[in-house]
């Protein structure tokens, strides 16, 4: 095999991979709301309703942010 051929088909299969662990990426962020909000133990994209519940509780709160390039 030619050796440009073989530089150019490896750059090839190097950005096809990275294209598609980006995507997901992207589904694990997706999914991981959906299992958040159905196992109940975080509160999710409401922020005054999670510093009420660390007043309720004397807990601290954390907070995340998160985003999808």
């Amino acid at each position: 095999m030619n050796k440009p051929l073989a530089i150019i088909s490896g750059f090839f299969l190097l950005v096809s991979l990275t294209l598609n662990a980006a995507e997901d990426r992207r589904e694990r962020v997706l999914n991981d709301r959906k299992e958040v909000e159905a196992a109940g133990h975080w509160i999710y994209n409401d922020l005054p309703k999670g510093f009420a519940e660390a007043a309720r509780t004397g807990r601290p709160l954390l907070v995340v942010l998160r985003c999808l390039p």
